[in-house]
């Protein structure tokens, strides 16, 4: 699936980079995913999941192949 993190987020990234690629299995609770990239949700504002925003706190958002994950901190820009 491919991950773009935004802002200051981009930090996390392999590399320092924002986006990325990671490979999921089935369907992947989206906090495990964030946790697994070394993301902490308490410093992502916004989700999106394939262009919808989504709340990293509802329960049963999952991640799967092929998703695209944007995230967003509190502010961003310049």
């Amino acid at each position: 699936m491919r991950v773009h993190l935004w802002g200051e987020l981009g930090f996390y990234g392999p590399a320092k980079q924002g986006r990325f690629e990671v490979e999921v299995e089935g369907e992947t609770p989206i906090l495990d995913l964030l946790a697994r990239i070394g993301v902490p949700w308490s410093d992502v504002a916004v989700a999106g999941l394939n262009g919808e925003i989504v709340r990293l706190d509802e329960p049963g958002i999952t991640v799967r192949d092929g998703d695209r994950l944007d995230l967003f901190p509190p502010s961003s820009g310049g």
